[in-house]
């Protein structure tokens, strides 16, 4: 079985990736970003930006007046997003972590963000669990965290690869076949080699919305707002509109 923790770093480690998310550390924040953190995080907080990559988010939170400390688990994005405070002489701190195993103190930060449906990368439904419960830790009471997921959409174009998904998962993976999904909505994109890496997959977990409001609540969490990107920007850019999830500690 592939390793999905191994594979999410490699795949974001490669020559293509990081130029390619250089590029967008100087996009800024999404318009729907800009609406719930304006909406939910008070004014210069003390911010954990988890899966950072080369700083889009920290770096525009950190222009806002905003304590922010970016973290990431590959390697090569943190030595990145270094490369490009530095250049841009912004005092920014940016640490390599994982966001199942946050190595800060419990009631360290205000507000928490993991953008760009990075929590779906997290391998695992136990281990995305444990991310909720980490970032719910290291909050203070009625702290509040933002993150995204792609949507489930089991309709027209995607009825075909559910069904099949189904069937890998329900019907061959119950009889040992070779099946590298871990959970039902586990999907692969196809890679090509950049010149560093080998061809590969990309992996992400494509959740129901009802999957991650109960683990939510399972991490004692208190749901604020779940609500579409395209209700907050019908004019974003993006081919899928992502579901926001805004949560408060309890």
């Amino acid at each position: 079985m592939t390793d999905l923790k191994k594979l999410v770093v490699e795949e974001f480690s490669g020559k293509n990736a990081q130029i390619q998310y250089k590029e967008d550390a100087e996009s800024g924040l999404w318009r729907a970003e800009e609406l719930l953190i304006g909406k939910y995080f008070k004014p210069k907080c003390r911010i954990l930006d988890v899966g950072c990559g080369t700083g889009r988010t920290t770096i525009h939170l950190h222009k806002k007046g905003y304590a922010v400390i970016g973290v990431d688990l590959v390697p090569a994005m943190i030595k990145s997003a270094k490369e490009i405070a530095k250049e841009k002489k912004l005092n920014i701190t940016y640490k390599l972590g994982d966001a199942t195993k946050l190595k800060f103190k419990k009631d360290t930060f205000d507000a928490v963000l993991f953008s760009f449906n990075g929590w779906t990368q997290i391998p695992g439904k136990e281990n995305r669990l444990n991310a909720l419960n980490q970032m719910c830790r290291v909050l203070k009471k009625g702290g509040v965290l933002i993150f995204t997921t792609h949507r489930r959409t089991i309709k027209g174009m995607f009825l075909f690869f559910w069904m099949k998904q189904w069937l890998r998962f329900y019907i061959f993976k119950p009889l040992k076949f070779p099946i590298d999904e871990q959970d039902y909505g586990d999907r692969f994109f196809e890679r090509e080699s950049d010149g560093t890496t080998s061809p590969s997959k990309q992996y992400i977990h494509i959740p129901a919305v009802k999957e991650v409001i109960h683990q939510i609540c399972a991490a004692k969490m208190e749901i604020c707002e779940v609500i579409s990107e395209e209700k907050l920007d019908p004019e974003s850019k993006h081919l899928f509109f992502p579901v926001f999830y805004v949560a408060k500690k309890l």
